[in-house]
Order: C-alpha cells, then sequence, then structure tokens
C-alpha cells in the first residue's frame, strides 16, 4: 500500500501536467465534413416530412369522400327507386337494396 504522501505528490504531479497542456485546433476539414453530415441529416428529415405530408393529405382525401358516399347512399337510400320485380310488376326499392338485387338476383340461379 502507498503512503499517504506518496498519493498526495502523484496528485500534484498529475494537477500540475496539466497546466502545461494548450488547447488545440479542429482541423478546418473535419469542421466542414460534421457541418456537412448535419446537414444531410435535416435534408433526409425535410425528405420525410414531405413524403408523410403527402402520404396524410391522401388519406384525408379518402376519409372524406367516404364519408360523403355514406352521406349520398343515405340520402339515395331514403328515396324510393322503382324496380321491376321477378313477377314483372314495379315495386320501390330504395338505395343498397337495389345495388344488392344487382348483383344477386333471387330469381336466378346460374349454374356454372
Amino acid at each position: 500500500m502507498k503512503t499517504q504522501q506518496e498519493i498526495k505528490q502523484l496528485t500534484e504531479n498529475t494537477l500540475n501536467s496539466l497546466d502545461g497542456l494548450k488547447q488545440l485546433e479542429a482541423n478546418p476539414y473535419l469542421y466542414a465534413k460534421i457541418l456537412n453530415r448535419m446537414g444531410q441529416v435535416r435534408q433526409a428529415t425535410a425528405k420525410h416530412a414531405r413524403l408523410m405530408f403527402r402520404l396524410s393529405m391522401a388519406l384525408l382525401l379518402i376519409l372524406f369522400i367516404n364519408i360523403g358516399s355514406f352521406f349520398m347512399l343515405n340520402k339515395f337510400q331514403q328515396q324510393p327507386v322503382p324496380h321491376i320485380s321477378s313477377k314483372g310488376k314495379m315495386k320501390p326499392t330504395t338505395g343498397i337494396s337495389t345495388v344488392g338485387e344487382e348483383f344477386f338476383p333471387k330469381a336466378q340461379s346460374y349454374s356454372y
């Protein structure tokens, strides 16, 4: 084990060696390189932000189209539409049932 005096001497030597140090200047090339990399990160972030903005605008457009079509179908569903039944008689049907009867007719069965 070292004595208290030896520890104190080593501490003094270390503190005195720090007094002789000079501040160094960074290489200008290194500084320019760091600034360039920071600029590249900002450009990549801006590019991603533009992409996210476009995607969110497309999502909002689709959402508004869906909401508008929902209200239009509800309005269309409330107004009866004349439709010829399988018996040849005119009967009023509403919105979505008319579309359903066009795609899935009850009177005809197809065997493929």
